[in-house]
């Protein structure tokens, strides 16, 4: 039996993991804000009160750290999917696809600067590496988690016939509608994106598109 205390080296690695969160958290709104190229390690130290060395100790350039955020950002997606879809599976593919497009859509509303960030990430250079990297960690799996359900509910007649990846980005399109063109629509109509009211009408405006009535038969 070891006579040593591991108190200490607990206490440090919780001094570690909480110093991480600390940038991570400060690096989500430096992206979200500012986008990639803007973004810089020195201006992510100086607001979240840490030194520039110590964030280069944790995370080794700014293209890593975007990488940890962007891990961060998907894990809070799937805990929000798991938190709506985990309670009760629905029946059905058509069913299964709304349930999936909820969760999305209601983590753009809720989690607007965690929205922001996903939409920078094609900006600035090497952005086509960065797309490439989300595709093959996140984008990928996702879609493929959806792509049966799509040609499920397209063979039952309750989908258009058409290739499942441009369906499948057309209800992610509808997703974003709120969170990306939330500004215009309050400018044209005095709705606001971030009313629950607004957000339960597009609901059931999508319902009524999408999820609601068979296509009927050619």
């Amino acid at each position: 039996m070891s006579t040593s205390d591991p108190t200490p080296r607990r206490r440090e690695q919780q001094r570690s993991a909480d110093t991480k969160q600390a940038i991570l958290r400060t690096a989500l709104k430096e992206f979200a804000d500012r986008g990639f190229e803007a973004a810089s390690m020195r201006a992510i130290a100086e607001q979240s009160g840490l030194t520039h060395q110590l964030i280069a100790y944790h995370f080794q350039s700014k293209e890593l750290l975007w990488q940890a955020v962007a891990s961060q950002v998907y894990e809070a997606l799937a805990q929000a999917r798991e938190g709506l879809i985990g309670r009760e599976r629905a029946d059905g593919a058509l069913a299964q696809l709304r349930q999936e497009f909820l969760a999305y859509f209601q983590f753009t509303i809720e989690q607007p600067q965690l929205h922001r960030f996903m939409m920078q990430r094609r900006e600035g250079a090497h952005g086509e590496d960065r797309q490439e990297w989300l595709a093959r960690h996140f984008l990928r799996p996702h879609f493929e988690r959806a792509r049966p359900l799509i040609k499920a509910a397209q063979r039952a007649g309750e989908l258009p016939r058409g290739e499942p990846v441009l369906m499948y980005y057309a209800m992610v399109s509808l997703a974003n509608t709120l969170a990306l063109m939330g500004p215009d629509i309050a400018a044209t109509s005095g709705l606001e994106a971030a009313d629950p009211k607004t957000s339960k009408a597009y609901m059931k405006l999508m319902d009524a598109l999408l999820f609601s009535k068979p296509v009927p038969a050619r």
